[in-house]
């Protein structure tokens, strides 16, 4: 086959100019000339915080919870995501934050070794089907649980306690040259079986025994929730329930609760954030009062007709003071006794077909409650703030107002009683 011959270009002749860059130059005159300027990249790239977008959240759940919308031709006629999915709470938006935390958590730890096996995506459906059932029952029955007791009694309880322990530990008897650990003075103060043995540096057969244990309890805990939450038919599948709890347990508590939101870091950082925000709050009030004109500095001698107003003020906020107190008291007989509500949840979280006689179980919720004025967010808060060192008067007169109210004429702020409505 005969090749064409291409004539010779002169060494004196000019290269010629590529088509592209031709065109390119073309373009460029042409914006010089009135044409609308080319859109930059950086501009059409998304901000960052279109990640974060709740339209970006739904496609990455999608996209790790629902694979087989993927191969989905027409995805704009698939609907919306609480209709693919099984929900896990009564609020849709709550649910799409919790299924980007659990697409997270199965993305790194389920599917980076499921998916090298098999390509089936049943395995997963069904873990995200038992997550949903776990945590639409947990939210049924933290409906009935008794959040008065739970958050002004119990809590503080176990606060107060802490704070106690944590006094005496770092204020031994001995004094130096003997060395005493306050770690080791704590925990013989309030011994914890899942955080034993304390921790030595120079040994580190203390700190992996430490963390086994740790890690057992934690198992041990999921083992009892799994038991009351699930269905039977679930219970029976030890391997669903092995991975199941395995990624309650070590992924969620142990990852994410033990080892980020408990640190004393993020704790910090979150009060730092909390306290910025507030005090940026304060000063651009402050600012837009100060650029407002005081009426007020024009006159600051002696007003008569202020003090009028600040007496009519004061006389109108006793007034109303006084007179929300005795509505309250007088219509405190009318509302529904705390004890027969708490034994209303009792009976539904344990969901037993026998019956039991209701002065038994009246009788055994009065034992186990305490009154309003009894709680122990009063004592807490009393300890930690050291109000019996500090101000012993104080202390004295509000103990002895507290009694008065529990055991004095009329016993008004005992269970049930007025104060306790």
């Amino acid at each position: 086959m005969a090749v064409p011959a291409t004539a010779p270009r002169s060494p004196s002749a000019p290269n010629p100019i590529p088509q592209s860059r031709t065109a390119s130059h073309a373009s460029v005159a042409g914006a010089g000339a009135g044409a609308p300027a080319p859109v930059s990249r950086r501009s059409a790239r998304s901000s960052p915080s279109d990640y974060l977008s709740d339209k970006a959240t739904t496609a990455f759940v999608r996209r790790v919870l629902c694979p087989q919308q993927n191969g989905d031709t027409n995805r704009n006629a698939a609907g919306p995501i609480d209709e693919l999915l099984p929900p896990l709470t009564s609020r849709n938006d709550v649910d799409l934050q919790l299924y980007a935390i659990l697409a997270v958590v199965l993305k790194e730890f389920v599917q980076a070794w499921y998916s090298k096996i098999t390509p089936d995506e049943t395995f997963v459906a069904e873990i995200v089907q038992i997550i949903a059932h776990i945590t639409r029952a947990l939210e049924q029955r933290l409906r009935k649980v008794d959040l008065e007791s739970l958050l002004l009694d119990e809590i503080p309880d176990l606060l107060d306690r802490h704070i106690t322990a944590r006094r005496a530990a770092r204020n031994p008897i001995a004094r130096p040259p003997v060395e005493v650990n306050p770690r080791e003075v704590y925990h013989s103060l309030c011994p914890v079986p899942y955080l034993s043995p304390v921790p030595d540096p120079g040994s580190p057969e203390t700190l992996e025994l430490q963390t086994e244990n740790e890690k057992a309890y934690r198992k041990l805990l999921v083992q009892g929730v799994l038991a009351i939450l699930l269905p039977t038919e679930d219970l029976e599948n030890p391997c669903l329930t092995s991975l199941v709890g395995a990624i309650l347990s070590e992924m969620i508590i142990g990852n994410v609760i033990a080892n980020k939101a408990s640190q004393p870091w993020l704790l910090w950082e979150g009060m730092s954030i909390l306290a910025r925000n507030a005090t940026e709050a304060k000063r651009r009030r402050k600012k837009r009062g100060d650029a407002k004109p005081s009426s007020a500095s024009a006159a600051q001698g002696f007003s008569f007709q202020g003090l009028l107003f600040s007496a009519l003020h004061w006389v109108f906020l006793a007034y109303t003071s006084i007179r929300f107190l005795v509505t309250t008291i007088a219509t405190a007989s009318s509302f529904p006794r705390r004890t027969s509500r708490i034994t209303g949840e009792k009976r539904d979280l344990t969901s037993q077909d026998t019956t039991d006689d209701t002065n038994a179980d009246s009788a055994e919720v009065d034992q186990v409650r305490a009154p309003f004025v009894g709680f122990r967010i009063w004592t807490c808060i009393g300890n930690l703030i050291e109000l019996q060192s500090r101000m012993p008067w104080s202390a004295g007169a509000l103990a002895l107002f507290q009694l008065g109210l529990l055991e004095g004429p009329w016993r008004i702020g005992d269970v049930d009683r007025i104060m306790d409505r």
